[in-house]
């Protein structure tokens, strides 16, 4: 055997083991429950119904799916009738009743019920649960903990307990995550370079943050100590570059990049109000669950009996077929900074350097004697929702420019959608909508800075028409 032969049998069995190690079938299926569980509850499949309900000419088509968009039927009662087909598919994998169909299931729904929030103008990051569900989908995930294989030993046919088809599931599923924090670092430093580090950035992020939500404002004001700010951006930037690493090097570097990554997750749930709750609960699926159960009950776990390269080639087909596309749509979608995109999206990445001031939605009300009255904000907006924020900055054009008409849809919507906003402007004589920039500094919170009119709206016999 020649040395350039050995070194290719050596590197082929290295990424073997580092790509598709003998798995756990235990450990797949706490994983398969847990993603059944949060992949139906999640927040996009709650409110699916309701974003349906925003005017054709309102929807804004992410990046992936503006051809598909218009001639896909998007109504509250067919995301209702989807959800329900969702949440059955969800309920059997989890229990592991024909898990594989299942979660194939699952996917297909869960693409067309969550399709229906990112058309609001604003994408929203729950991707990774559907990218999980399409893993579980292309994986023997019913072979522990399931009907599946409760009825396969009443046959006398006991599903493996181990293979390696269960650990390429689980070693593809932390690529995913790996690249959920990989590529947003990558182009914070790309995009702003040592800036993002050095500069107010990251106290500017955290001010918007509070301006968005006063609630979020912590009672330790990080802010005041810049040195400390800094750090946090260095160490940001850092954990989110080496995440992907930590989790192949070593079971312990691993350990270290779980802990460290939830830390990150509570210092910004702390200092700027973010929650990634949709990102940590599905971190289950870095724990070896079948070797901390053999700690405890070392006779209840049996090992598979020894397979043949055919066999193993059988096992990891599907993941090949299903997984080589759906990372490469990962990655395509995090090299490019697609943020705005559908079914494939890099997560927000904070690349860019922000100000003191934010943009506003102002909604003014004009009568012919001169009076003028700014509405409550709180009328047309739920204080602290993302995705509210995102939708209205949409519409003012700070993403794509200003589209008169969407602007005039949203608002007529959200008139329509909400009693006391349309009982405010009742009776005014004109409606003033204006992008506004207001300071995020805590000491001035909500001054205005800069007001740019952008429609506005008469009344005439209590309807709105628009004037230009």
């Amino acid at each position: 055997m020649t040395p350039r032969v050995r070194l290719g049998e050596l590197l082929r069995a290295r990424l073997r083991e580092l790509f598709a190690p003998e798995g756990s079938a235990i450990d797949l299926a706490v994983f398969r429950v847990t993603l059944a569980f949060f992949l139906a509850w999640n927040e996009s499949v709650f409110v699916a119904d309701a974003a349906a309900l925003l005017p054709a000419d309102a929807r804004v088509a992410p990046i992936g799916v503006g051809w598909l968009v218009p001639l896909l039927p998007v109504t509250p009662a067919l995301v209702r009738g989807v959800r329900a087909v969702l949440w059955t598919a969800c309920l059997s994998g989890g229990l592991g009743l024909f898990s594989r169909t299942s979660f194939a299931i699952a996917s297909v729904a869960a693409s067309y019920v969550m399709l229906a929030p990112q058309l609001t103008g604003a994408v929203f990051h729950d991707h990774h649960l559907l990218w999980l569900s399409v893993v579980l989908a292309a994986s023997p995930c019913g072979d522990a903990l399931s009907i599946d294989a409760w009825l396969a030993r009443r046959r006398g046919r006991p599903l493996p307990s181990r293979g390696r088809a269960h650990g390429a599931a689980i070693r593809l599923a932390w690529l995913v995550f790996g690249c959920v924090f990989f590529f947003p670092g990558l182009h914070k430093l790309l995009t702003s370079g040592l800036a993002w580090v050095t500069s107010d950035n990251l106290r500017n992020q955290m001010w918007w943050k509070w301006a968005q939500r006063p609630d979020a404002q912590p009672s330790f004001r990080i802010d005041r100590y810049p040195w400390l700010v800094r750090f946090g951006a260095g160490a940001t930037i850092a954990f989110e570059l080496s995440f992907p690493f930590l989790l192949f090097f070593h079971r312990r570097t691993r350990a270290l990049g779980v802990i460290v990554a939830l830390s990150f997750h509570a210092a910004t749930e702390y200092f700027m109000g973010i929650r990634f709750t949709v990102l940590w609960v599905t971190y289950g699926v870095f724990v070896p669950w079948e070797a901390l159960w053999r700690r405890v009950r070392p006779h209840r776990v049996g090992s598979a009996p020894p397979t043949t390269p055919v066999e193993i080639i059988r096992s990891l087909r599907p993941l090949a077929l299903l997984g080589t596309p759906l990372l490469a749509g990962i990655v395509t979608a995090g090299a490019l900074a697609i943020v705005d995109g559908y079914p494939f999206a890099c997560f927000p990445t904070f690349a860019w350097i922000v100000p003191d001031h934010m943009p506003e939605l102002e909604v003014a009300l004009d009568r012919d004697d001169g009076t003028r009255v700014v509405v409550d904000r709180a009328l047309w907006r739920d204080e602290g929702a993302p995705r509210d924020w995102a939708i209205e900055w949409s519409v003012i054009g700070c993403y794509d420019g200003l589209d008169p008409r969407r602007l005039e849809s949203f608002f007529r919507a959200r008139v329509a959608q909400r009693p006391p906003l349309a009982e405010a402007i009742r009776g005014a004589d004109w409606v003033e909508l204006s992008h506004v920039e207001v300071s995020v500094d805590p000491d001035r919170r909500g001054e205005v800075l800069t007001r740019e009119p952008l429609l506005r709206l008469a009344f005439d016999d209590d309807a709105l028409v628009p004037t230009h």
